[in-house]
C-alpha cells in the first residue's frame, strides 16, 4: 500500500488540506501544501502509512466521479464489453497510459474486431478519445458510455432572441421584482413593431427559459433583489464557529422592536429600540439597553457593554423575577457590525479602555455574527410576539389595523421588567440544542468555575462612562449656576464646577467643560476638569428629575414650546379703536410735514426786491431776461452730493 502511496507527485488530502507529495534521497517524504501560508511538512515512510486511511487520503489524478456505481442496463453491459476489448489490446500493444499512434489503433481496430466478429468498427479517433478518458475517470471504461445530449437547434432566429434578451434586461431584471407577464407584454409589444404582427411570436414559457439563462442564479438576484439580497443568497456555509471558554467571543447589535412605550401619565414615548450582548460559548445575554425612539446611539451602545462589564446584585433587577443573573465580566473580543453607534470613536475607546479587543464585521451581513442575530429571532417569537402591542416586522405593518401609536400600551419600566423577566426566568433556564441539550445558566456556572469572570483593572472608572460628549459653558456671574444641558442644569454638591468656572474666568478663558452624558439616564452627567484631567459626577438640580428618566419622557414631560407652534391667541391691540384713532392721527401729521418739505421757495418777493437794488446802483448789472435770479429747484439733495445712499450725516 505504501509504495503505491509514497510517489512523487501524487495528491494527497492531509487534514482536509490539499498537498503534494516528494519523496525525499533519505527515504523521508515531504508533503507540499496548495496553501502557501501552511509550512511544508516531513513525515517517515511509517509516519505516512500509520496516517493513510485517517487523516492522510489519495486524491485521484484526473477528473473524480461521484462515489457511486455507474448507472448502467443489461445492453450497456454488452456494450462495455466490446469497448473494453478494443482498449485491453490498445493497453497491451502500447506504453502505460498511452494512445498509440494511429497505425497501431487501427491493427488493434482490425484485429478485436476480427475476433469479437464486429460488424460495425470504431474508428482510430474514437479509440483514442475513450482510453484518455478511461485512464482520466474514476470510472474507468465506463465512463465512455455517457453520450452528451444533442442540442436542439433554435427554432428562432438570432435577431429575436436577442430583442428578448434586450426586454429582459429593460424590463424583468430591475429592481421590485417586476412580473414575467409585464416583461413578455412589452416584449410582444416590441416584436409586432419590429417584425410585423404576422410574424412567427415566441410563446410565454420560451420567454421564460430565456429569461432564466439570461444570467447567473446570483446576478439574477442581484438584479431584482439588491447587492445586500445577492450577498445573502452567495454566502455558504463551509465551518462552524466554535469557541472554548466563556467571555472568549461576544457578539453585540441592536434591534428595532415594533413595540410603542408611554410614560406614567399615558403619554406616548415612541418605539423601542434593544441592544444586546451575548456569550458565544455559552449562549449567555450578558447586557441589555432598552432605548427610546430609532438608531444606535453611542451613548446606548455603552450603556449595553457597561450592563454586560458590571455585576448585576439581586437589588438591581426587578422583584418579580425567580432567578439571578449571574454572567458578567470583561469579554476578550467584542464583535460588532459597522454601525454609527458601534464604530463611533467613544465606544472603540471606551472597549480599549476595558481591556477588551474589537472587531467590526462587514454591515448587513449577519452570518458574521450569527448568535446574536439567531437571539433576536428567538426574542421576536417567544417574548415580543406575545405582546399585543407588538406591530411585528415592518413586512406586516401594511395588514395591520392600528399604528404603533395606537396600539402602545405598556410604559417604559413595564417593557423592561417584561423583557428581564423572560430574559432571566425563560431564555437563560431553556434547553438549548446548540448546548446539547443544557440551559445558557447551566453553562456558565460550569464554566465560571472554571474561567472565572474577571472586572477590568479601571473597572470603577469605566462604570461611570457615559457615551455621548458635548461641550456645555459654566453659568453664573460667579460660576454658581453651573451648566446646561437638555434644558436641564446640573451641579455637583463639592461646588468643584464653582471653581473650575472661576478660575478659568481669572485666567482669562472662557468657562468651558467637557461633559459625558446619555439618553437613557438624565438623572446624572460626567464633567471632565479641564484643569486636573479628572472626572466628577453632577446632578440634576430639578427633583422632579428621577434616576432613570430619559430624553424621550423629558421631551413629553415638557414640550417644547417653539415645536408646531400654531394659533397663540387673539391680537386685541390691531383692533381696539384707540389704537386705530392714535394710528390715523400719526399718519395725518407725516403727510403734513411732507408737505412742507416739497413746498418751492418764495422767489417772487426776493426778485423784486434785487431789481430795486439794481436801479438804484448802477454799477450793478441786470439778471438775464426771462430767468429767475433765485432758483425753484428742490431742497432736497442729490445722489451725487451724499453718496448712492441719499442720506445726511444728522439722519
Amino acid at each position: 500500500m505504501f509504495n503505491t502511496l509514497a510517489v512523487t507527485g501524487n495528491r494527497v488530502s492531509f487534514h482536509n488540506l490539499h498537498a503534494t507529495l516528494t519523496t525525499l534521497p533519505d527515504s523521508s517524504v515531504a508533503l507540499t501544501f496548495d496553501d502557501e501560508r501552511q509550512p511544508t511538512i516531513i513525515k517517515s515512510r511509517s509516519e505516512i502509512e500509520s496516517e493513510f486511511g485517517k487523516t492522510l487520503h489519495l486524491i485521484p489524478k484526473g477528473k473524480a466521479a461521484a462515489p457511486k456505481a455507474p448507472d448502467v442496463s443489461v445492453a450497456d453491459y454488452e456494450e462495455l464489453k466490446r469497448r473494453s476489448a478494443y482498449l485491453e489490446e490498445l493497453q497491451r500493444r502500447t506504453k502505460k497510459n498511452g494512445v498509440g499512434g494511429v497505425k497501431i489503433r487501427q491493427q488493434v481496430i482490425a484485429r478485436v474486431a476480427r475476433e469479437i466478429k464486429d460488424t460495425n468498427p470504431i474508428s482510430p479517433a474514437t479509440l483514442g478519445r475513450w482510453s484518455k478518458k478511461a485512464q482520466e475517470h474514476s470510472h474507468g471504461i465506463a465512463s465512455t458510455l455517457a453520450t452528451t445530449k444533442r442540442r436542439r437547434k433554435p427554432s428562432f432566429s438570432q435577431d429575436v432572441q436577442d430583442l428578448a434578451l434586450e426586454i429582459i434586461d429593460d424590463y424583468y431584471l430591475q429592481l421590485g421584482n417586476p412580473t414575467l407577464q409585464y416583461a413578455y407584454d412589452c416584449f410582444t409589444e416590441e416584436f409586432e413593431l419590429r417584425f410585423g404582427p404576422e410574424a412567427r411570436r415566441p410563446c410565454r414559457e420560451v420567454f421564460r427559459k430565456w429569461a432564466k439563462q439570461a444570467c447567473d442564479p446570483i446576478e439574477f438576484i442581484e438584479k431584482r433583489e439588491g447587492r445586500r439580497a445577492a450577498k445573502a443568497a452567495g454566502r455558504n456555509a463551509k465551518r462552524k464557529l466554535q469557541t472554548e471558554r466563556i467571555l472568549e467571543r461576544v457578539e453585540a447589535d441592536a434591534v428595532n422592536l415594533a413595540i410603542g412605550v408611554t410614560d406614567e401619565g399615558g403619554r406616548y414615548l415612541g418605539p423601542v429600540t434593544l441592544f444586546a450582548v451575548i456569550d458565544v460559548y455559552s449562549r449567555s445575554i450578558l447586557g441589555l439597553t432598552v432605548q427610546v425612539g430609532r438608531g444606535e446611539s453611542a451613548g446606548s451602545v455603552i450603556d449595553s457593554y457597561k450592563h454586560s462589564i458590571c455585576p448585576k446584585p439581586l437589588d438591581s433587577l426587578p422583584s418579580t423575577v425567580q432567578n439571578d443573573w449571574p454572567m458578567y465580566g470583561a469579554p476578550e473580543t467584542i464583535v460588532s457590525d459597522g454601525g454609527s453607534g458601534f464604530a463611533s470613536v467613544q465606544t472603540q475607546a471606551f472597549l480599549l479602555d476595558a481591556g477588551c479587543q474589537s472587531q467590526i464585521v462587514q454591515t448587513y451581513a449577519g452570518w458574521r455574527k450569527p448568535f446574536v442575530e439567531r437571539f433576536f429571532l428567538t426574542l421576536r417569537r417567544r417574548f415580543a410576539q406575545t405582546l399585543k402591542g407588538y406591530c411585528g416586522k415592518h413586512t406586516d405593518r401594511p395588514n395591520l389595523d392600528a399604528t404603533i401609536h395606537e396600539k402602545a400600551s405598556m410604559t417604559l419600566q413595564q417593557f423592561r421588567t417584561a423583557l428581564y423577566e423572560w430574559v432571566i426566568d425563560e431564555y437563560h433556564q431553556t434547553p438549548h440544542r446548540g448546548l446539547n441539550g443544557k440551559t445558557p445558566y447551566e453553562v456558565w456556572e460550569e464554566q465560571a468555575r472554571v474561567f472565572p469572570p474577571h472586572l477590568p483593572v479601571n473597572f470603577e472608572r469605566i462604570k461611570f462612562t457615559m457615551g455621548e460628549t458635548r461641550t456645555c459653558t459654566i453659568s453664573g456671574d460667579h460660576a454658581h449656576q453651573g451648566i446646561q444641558l437638555n434644558n436641564l442644569r446640573y451641579n455637583d454638591p463639592d461646588n468643584k464646577l464653582k471653581h473650575i468656572g472661576m478660575t478659568l474666568r481669572r485666567q482669562g478663558q472662557t468657562a468651558q467643560v467637557t461633559v459625558e452624558y446619555t439618553h437613557n439616564d438624565l438623572h446624572s452627567i460626567n464633567v471632565v476638569d479641564p484643569i486636573t484631567d479628572e472626572i466628577f459626577q453632577a446632578f440634576v438640580t430639578d427633583p422632579d428629575i428621577k434616576q432613570g428618566t430619559t430624553l424621550a419622557e423629558l421631551k413629553v414631560l415638557r414640550a417644547s414650546t417653539y415645536a408646531n407652534k400654531g394659533f397663540t391667541g387673539r391680537r386685541n391691540a390691531k383692533s381696539s379703536q384707540t389704537v386705530i384713532n392714535a394710528n390715523e392721527a400719526h399718519d395725518e401729521n407725516m403727510r403734513q410735514v411732507r408737505s412742507r418739505r416739497t413746498q418751492p421757495a418764495p422767489t417772487d418777493a426776493l426778485e423784486a426786491m434785487l431789481m430795486k437794488a439794481i436801479g438804484e446802483d448802477d454799477t450793478l448789472s441786470p439778471p438775464a431776461i426771462g430767468k429767475h435770479l433765485t432758483s425753484t429747484e428742490s431742497l432736497e439733495p442729490g445722489a451725487e452730493e451724499y453718496g448712492t445712499d441719499g442720506e445726511y450725516e444728522d439722519d
